[in-house]
């Protein structure tokens, strides 16, 4: 009987490790399933009995390693289900779920992760983040737009402290930043699938017990529902470390897929925006849609990088990502000259130096982008000065959030 291909390219490369592996990566079942024949042909080979025993390892591990982190994820799951909804029972839901959920949503990722570390500090660091957070917000008057600002913000205080939970140690290191916004590029892909089928089992279960009992909706949204909140993205991070092995690339693909079709929308909308008269200058609505365009198109030209490797060639979509970059480089441009016009036409608001200096910080990293891609196509660099770009730059945002979240309100005595 014929041998598979793969089994032929097998032993052909037995003495090609980087091209047995990229063989295994172009097709990893039909490697599985031919190395077994390919033993048969060579018995006495060390290659084939070293990628055996990685295979009969992985597997044996994995699934008790599955079952173990499920448990860990299921507990934060409800821990946290509960620590979002218990406090609702006594305090007023406007005020409370607004404030303090998506920051405790985030712990529980911080929770997953320091599971694995168990680092003194980080637990400490984390007790007295929640701490002063519950402190601070419970000392924040009722909704103005500098307070309004400052709850928008801090949870992008405690995503930092996920991201230096998540690096650990190597959190000054670069290439360990860029994992951190990897991960979370899969875990809004992964997310959201998972949220797509809470949303259909919700339907169903609502569905169905509306014919017993009228109530249902209600009791249903206010108890299980904000389990999900919590729930949601800690699923989404199980699937991506126990069950993806830290990496999917899929935010990298759907950046690639959708990098030219926002080229082309950028332009187009920039064209019919000005030939039908809108003015970002007086247009607030206009203003708002520019500011929106911006952090899309800074997310996919970030995470198109993050999977570039030292090894990667120069493409076509590199072509694509810099004009990209450049286009938006524009609308920031009209942006920052539209805020800067109503400040100086209005005054100031907490509300326009939020989106000033998240202009500023956004155009900043855009540029220093588009320089390095620049040199990256004129072959005076290479990807890792890319990814470079991409983790020296995250403590930027990190400040400015602190910033616009402890001090904007203050500034603007909490109007």
């Amino acid at each position: 009987m014929a041998m598979k291909s793969t089994t032929v390219r097998i032993l052909q490369l037995l003495d090609d490790p980087q091209g047995l592996e990229a063989l295994y990566r172009q097709d990893p079942e039909a490697f599985r399933e031919s190395l077994d024949e390919a033993s048969r042909v060579e018995p006495d080979s060390a290659t084939l009995r070293v990628w055996r025993a990685r295979f009969e390892l992985r597997e044996s591990g994995h699934g008790a390693e599955w079952r173990n982190k499920l448990g860990v994820a299921i507990a934060i799951a409800v821990v946290f289900g509960a620590f979002i909804r218990l406090p609702a029972l006594w305090l007023d839901g406007g005020w409370y779920y607004p404030r303090l959920t998506p920051s405790w949503v985030i712990m529980a990722l911080v929770t997953y992760f320091w599971i694995e570390r168990r680092d003194r500090w980080s637990l400490v660091a984390g007790l007295s983040l929640a701490l002063v957070a519950i402190v601070y917000v419970r000392l924040l008057p009722a909704y103005s737009d500098s307070v309004v600002m400052a709850l928008i913000h801090l949870p992008i205080v405690f995503w930092a402290f996920l991201g230096l939970v998540f690096m650990g140690r190597s959190w000054r290191d670069a290439d360990s930043r860029v994992r951190f916004v990897r991960y979370n590029g899969e875990l809004v892909v992964l997310a959201s699938l998972v949220a797509l089928g809470g949303i259909a089992f919700s339907g169903v279960t609502i569905a169905l017990f509306k014919l017993v009992a009228e109530t249902t909706e209600k009791w249903y949204f206010e108890n299980v529902a904000v389990f999900g909140a919590a729930a949601v993205p800690v699923a989404g991070t199980y699937l991506y470390d126990a069950v993806f092995n830290r990496h999917t690339g899929i935010a990298a693909a759907l950046a690639r897929i959708f990098s030219p079709l926002f080229l082309a929308m950028a332009v187009i909308y920039l064209i019919v925006a000005f030939v039908g008269g809108k003015n970002p200058f007086i247009d607030r609505s206009f203003l708002i849609t520019f500011n929106g365009l911006l952090l899309l198109v800074l997310g996919i030209s970030v995470f198109s990088i993050v999977e570039r490797t030292e090894e990667s060639h120069v493409q076509l979509f590199d072509f694509i990502n810099l004009a990209l970059v450049v286009v938006t480089l524009l609308i920031d441009a009209i942006a920052l000259s539209a805020i800067l016009f109503r400040i100086a036409s209005f005054g100031f608001t907490p509300n326009r130096i939020t989106v000033l200096g998240a202009n500023l910080v956004i155009i900043l990293h855009l540029a220093w982008i588009c320089l390095t891609y620049v040199a990256l196509l004129r072959r005076r660099v290479g990807f890792a000065a890319m990814r470079l770009v991409v983790g020296s730059y995250l403590p930027v945002y990190c400040v400015w959030a602190a910033v616009v979240t402890f001090l904007l309100p203050v500034i603007f005595r909490f109007a």
